[in-house]
């Protein structure tokens, strides 16, 4: 199994037609087809089945299309990578999905001078985050913990050779838009929030207790929501009386002040740091934006 084949699938199931992938890849469809088929008999599956409809992937296919992402979306990585080693200034972030982190790497941005540099910043699940920092994707891993997993997790991320550095800690809130119906309470309890619908952030299939990014239990709550980006939770939160519960951090400058938070009523509480490979030594330009995280999240 090649790189290349990997990619022909991908083309194909994304087409769902062998002579319109060849096209986007500049390839004879002939030698697309054979490079399939070899595939398929090295593997022994079959990929995808054709008919009058066009082509489309069997039950085996749409597993190894899964597989097959994986390997090209790192292989491209690697080779972007690598391609910029000659660049000095490089910094490549995960992190859960908070607005405060990316106020800090707006303002990170601000203060480098370099005239060249490769900078990513990836909201991911937080399996993912920790997955990016072991593998040496990312560099900094950003994350919030809830104080009664801390153990569990600490004994987690150390099988990993991980480092967990605690920052600040912080209360949980709840976030919903300024009409809502709860915006005139000090305090809400899960009991004043049972008939809103909870939006959370879905983890895949890591969806243990212990990587969920919010401090609900789900159990007693009748309308949940599961989402997997910022942007469309800010939408949820706007449009309706949806809720959610977070770190209580949220720069009014990225949501104009239409997202409020409110103290939710809990015996726990969030410990927000960030994660480090130990098996990597730490760039100074890593180093620069965790001294400006850590100055940024101790003025809250």
């Amino acid at each position: 199994m090649t790189i290349q084949q990997c990619k022909y699938v991908l083309a194909v199931a994304k087409t769902c037609s062998f002579n319109e992938a060849a096209k986007q890849l500049f390839v004879a469809q002939s030698s697309l087809s054979i490079s399939i088929n070899s595939l398929e008999q090295e593997l022994k599956i079959r990929i995808f089945e054709r008919s009058g409809k066009g082509v489309y992937l069997t039950d085996e296919g749409a597993e190894f299309v899964k597989y097959a992402t994986q390997i090209c979306e790192s292989s491209d990585y690697v080779a972007e990578r690598y391609k910029t080693k000659s660049i000095k200034d490089k910094l490549y972030i995960a992190t859960q999905h908070y607005d405060f982190v990316a106020d800090i790497f707006g303002n990170f941005l601000k203060s480098v001078k370099s005239e060249s540099y490769r900078f990513s910043i990836r909201e991911i699940e937080t399996y993912n985050v920790i997955h990016d920092v072991e593998t040496a994707r990312s560099d900094i891993g950003i994350i919030a913990i809830k104080d009664s997993d801390l153990d569990v997790m600490k004994r987690y991320l150390g099988k990993k050779s991980l480092s967990f550095t605690s920052v600040i800690k912080v209360n949980p809130h709840v976030f919903f838009r300024k009409a809502h119906p709860l915006s005139n309470y000090d305090r809400l309890s899960t009991s004043d929030l049972k008939e809103f619908p909870y939006v959370s952030y879905e983890q895949g299939e890591h969806n243990t207790s212990f990587f969920t990014e919010e401090l609900c239990n789900v159990s007693y709550i009748d309308k949940h929501i599961e989402i997997s980006d910022r942007a469309t939770l800010m939408n949820v939160l706007m449009l309706t009386d949806a809720y959610t519960v977070g770190t209580g951090i949220m720069p009014s400058a990225l949501n104009k002040g239409d997202i409020i938070s409110i103290p939710f009523e809990s015996d726990e509480f969030y410990i927000i740091g960030y994660l480090l490979n130990e098996e990597r030594k730490l760039s100074d330009t890593a180093g620069t934006f965790i001294e400006l995280m850590e100055a940024s999240l101790k003025k809250i």
